[in-house]
């Protein structure tokens, strides 16, 4: 076995260890950190018993230690770990999200395989011909490297440790990505049920539908190009899987209010003396809520949310598509779409980092002769171990400094890396 094999697998061990430590603080400690009875799966654990027993309360905050803030359809995900029990659910659980995690490794790989055998002239140099060849061949070492650095991220373990469901909804969006790029209209009508059921299990990644449209731009005839049945094929399924969860807010109008309440009013903050409220999410939105509150301006959360999401969404949208034709557009803006998603949306926690580490690894590996791609890979490290020591030094500070801006720089600097690459593709 060589260095290579037994550093990947190293990887997949370390992994387990943190799948580890977590059931021993589940089962065995009573800790104030997380226990039995204090974690984030009893959310779902909770939705999963609500959505078949008592439906008008599946967003009843009261009902919940953390409230339930995703599509009424995605609550049925989790009936089967609340018929299993709370202790055998939990374990079913998190073995399923070990696995999936070593899932999302192999489709990294497939989705550079995929991409590299549609030559296109910048692919870089991989020897995917066989998954084997990824441990033998020293040209496909950053491809494993990228990949150890997403099994090993701090935020692996607070997904984990958390009971959150990160992973699942990475799998989601990454198999959809993939259906889409292996093209055919039953491709994409399959990768767009996919990409749905990701947005059921979190509403926000609707930002990532806009970089579905089927839009290429012409150099020559500055000039753009759109596809409307293709485009329809891809948006279908989400379409379908979001309208039913309307008809549900339709038949129940609190539980719309509810989900407004938890979702769009940037609720749910710790108070602490003076009346100043806190929250550790290191989102945009959530800090200028934040400051807004500290010099007594009321706003509506939900108008300042809209406002910074235009602003950040639209440029980017926009310099993307006018820089690469299909799929690069499309591999890219997933990654645009999350990252916008994770400075913009009111609770940005260290844990929503799995979702995006996949689709920086992609664009660090396909766009290997950009000029920063060194720094962006900087970024990429300390997002995967230095956001949880923000977190950490927020709560030691807040009183003096309520707001947790570590792991927003580096998301507005991946960001600003971003546009720098496509503002030179503009020349």
């Amino acid at each position: 076995m060589n260095k290579t094999k037994i550093f990947f697998l190293g990887a997949i061990a370390i992994n387990g260890v943190y799948l580890l430590i977590t059931f021993i603080f589940f089962y065995f400690l009573d800790s104030f950190l997380m226990n039995i009875d204090n974690n984030d799966f009893l959310s779902f654990f909770n939705a999963g018993k609500f959505v078949i027993e008592d439906l008008p309360n599946l967003y009843n905050s009261d009902l919940y230690l953390f409230p339930f803030r995703y599509l009424p359809l995605s609550a049925y995900f989790f009936t089967p770990f609340y018929l299993l029990g709370l202790e055998l659910g939990y374990f079913v659980f998190q073995i399923f999200n070990f696995i999936l995690n070593i899932l999302i490794v192999y489709l990294i790989y497939k989705i550079i395989q995929l991409y590299k055998n549609l030559n296109r002239p910048s692919t870089p140099f991989y020897d995917l011909e066989n998954i084997k060849n990824v441990f033998s061949k020293p040209e496909n070492k950053s491809i494993l490297h990228q990949s150890v650095i997403f099994l090993v991220m701090v935020p692996q373990f607070m997904n984990y440790f958390l009971g959150q469901i990160n992973v699942i909804v990475t799998v989601f969006i990454i198999s959809s990505l993939y259906c889409f790029l292996k093209g055919g209209n039953k491709n994409d009508l399959l990768g767009g049920f996919l990409i749905g059921v990701g947005i059921l299990l979190k509403p926000t990644l609707i930002l990532i539908l806009p970089f579905l449209l089927y839009l290429n731009y012409s150099k020559e005839t500055k000039k753009f190009s759109f596809k409307f049945k293709k485009t329809v094929i891809r948006l279908i399924g989400s379409i379908i899987l979001v309208g039913i969860s309307v008809l549900y807010f339709l038949i129940f109008p609190q539980m719309l209010e509810d989900f407004i309440d938890v979702n769009l009013a940037g609720e749910y903050t710790y108070t602490i003396e003076g009346s100043l409220e806190i929250n550790p999410s290191f989102s945009l939105t959530r800090i200028i809520l934040i400051l807004l509150s500290i010099i007594n301006i009321d706003v509506n959360g939900f108008l300042i949310f809209i406002i910074i999401t235009l602003l950040i969404l639209i440029p980017m949208y926009f310099i993307s598509y006018k820089n690469s034709i299909q799929p690069i557009t499309l591999i890219d803006g997933y990654l645009v779409g999350i990252l916008v998603m994770l400075i913009v949306y009111f609770d940005t926690w260290p844990h929503h980092l799995v979702v995006l580490a996949p689709f920086l690894i992609f664009f660090i590996l396909i766009h290997r002769d950009f000029e920063f791609n060194k720094l962006l890979k900087y970024c990429h490290y300390f997002l995967a171990t230095l956001t949880v020591l923000f977190w950490g030094i927020f709560y030691l500070t807040y009183e003096i400094f309520p707001f947790n801006v570590g792991g927003l720089i580096l998301l507005m600097l991946t960001y600003f890396l971003i546009a720098i690459f496509y503002n030179k593709n503009l020349r």
